[in-house]
């Protein structure tokens, strides 16, 4: 569950990344390049959150495999 969450949250910031004129739909353009930017970054913060995100959940089933040794 946990690697189809992070699979999922991957490929929306790579849509907002590569395509975001998809993403953004407005009807003026004074309004594009903002929204063109802002677009980028949100796919870059969900791209880097969803690597925290695998590298906590290696860490903890590392720790959990390692709980045992001690005890």
């Amino acid at each position: 569950m946990m690697i189809f969450l992070a699979a999922l949250m991957i490929g929306t910031g790579i849509v907002f990344i590569v395509s975001p004129r998809y993403v953004t739909h407005s009807s003026s353009e004074d309004g594009t390049n903002n929204n063109q930017i802002t677009s980028r970054w949100i796919g870059y913060s969900l791209v880097i959150v969803s690597f925290l995100f695998v590298v906590m959940a290696i860490l903890q089933s590392l720790d959990q495999a390692s709980h045992y040794i001690g005890h």
